[in-house]
């Protein structure tokens, strides 16, 4: 169901739908919703004002949508036709995704979704995480361009998280497996929108450690028609969640925070929640949302304060090896916080 305020339909008037789609806020509301019921595979649909209702069948590229039902229609009685529509979702509620891509509005300046839940997530995730050496091989690191995508473009298989900016889903793309950073362009506060972008760019700048203690920028512009915008990077690991690491581990993630700041970028964002580790336990940053170009030279207290922050965190999953009563046996570091 996709509800909109009063005035945004107000120019509607006695008209019907083909006639109002044919002006600008008809066709970007009708755009909207078919996108959220083509990208979710749905067949049937609400568009409401509370004042006003209309009641949507899509099939395939075919979206069909009802008269006006007001509030007060008592042939038939709102609520009841509510309840019919709802019985037929319920028997029948998938119709496939569309196969044709609907026109962008606006210029083509662009910025770019873990299952529903954690044990699936984790176990999607540990399967990617198997085959991340191999899956890399396959992305190469020339320049990437912005594009806009249709729903042919990604094959779902799950939610690997969400945040405030939106959600991270694992997804094919053109035969390969990556997480697709996505943002609903029509609920997000325009920050993100800006974010998503400078994200983009500092992937493009530090274009040379892509790979190696960063994932590798795959692919991003708009989605589903302007729905939304997407950001395709390679799957580099796991959260590092329970999972132990050594010193030698911890100083190739020290190191690729140096990479990173030998660029003039501060990554703001260190947590546990943007580190991740692969099979062969190589650690990545992640998530560049918040980052920002400095002078190292004069923030070089700002760069030094944020390597010390990621080594901080990073000695709390700290394992050492204590010969004891003959064994060797492991210890974990704990760490303190006052």
């Amino acid at each position: 169901m996709e509800a909109k305020r009063k005035h945004v339909l107000e120019d509607m008037g006695e008209q019907t739908f083909p006639e109002f789609y044919n002006t600008s806020k008809g066709k970007d509301v009708i755009q909207q919703i078919y996108n959220y019921m083509g990208g979710n595979e749905l067949r049937y649909g609400i568009l409401t004002t509370y004042d006003n209702h209309w009641f949507l069948c899509r099939e395939h590229t075919k979206l069909w949508i009802s008269k006006t039902l007001t509030l007060k229609s008592e042939s038939p009685p709102v609520l009841k036709a509510y309840a019919y529509l709802n019985r037929q979702a319920k028997e029948n509620p998938n119709s496939p995704k569309p196969q044709v891509l609907v026109p962008a509005q606006g210029d083509n300046n662009s910025r770019t979704l873990r299952s529903n839940s954690k044990s699936s997530s984790s176990s999607s995730l540990n399967n990617q995480a198997s085959s991340t050496s191999a899956n890399q091989q396959s992305f190469s690191i020339t320049p990437v361009d912005q594009q806009d995508y249709s729903f042919t473009d990604f094959k779902f298989k799950g939610i690997l998280g969400e945040g405030r900016s939106g959600k991270t889903l694992l997804c094919e793309f053109r035969g390969d497996t990556i997480a697709l950073k996505s943002v609903d362009l029509s609920k997000a506060p325009s920050y993100v929108l800006k974010e998503m972008q400078k994200e983009v760019e500092m992937y493009k700048d530090l274009a040379d450690i892509q790979g190696k203690y960063i994932p590798k920028l795959v692919c991003y512009g708009y989605y589903g028609g302007g729905m939304s915008f997407v950001i395709g990077l390679t799957i580099v690991g796991t959260m590092l969640s329970d999972q132990k690491i050594t010193e030698q581990q911890k100083s190739r993630a020290i190191k690729g925070l140096e990479a990173i700041h030998k660029h003039g970028i501060l990554h703001n964002d260190i947590r546990e929640e943007n580190i991740l580790i692969n099979d062969k336990g190589a650690l990545y940053l992640i998530d560049f949302g918040m980052a920002s170009r400095e002078d190292t030279k004069k923030k070089r207290k700002l760069f030094d304060e944020e390597q010390l922050k990621l080594s901080q965190l990073l000695d709390g999953y700290i394992v050492h090896f204590v010969k004891k009563e003959g064994r060797i046996s492991k210890s974990r570091k704990c760490q303190v916080v006052s």
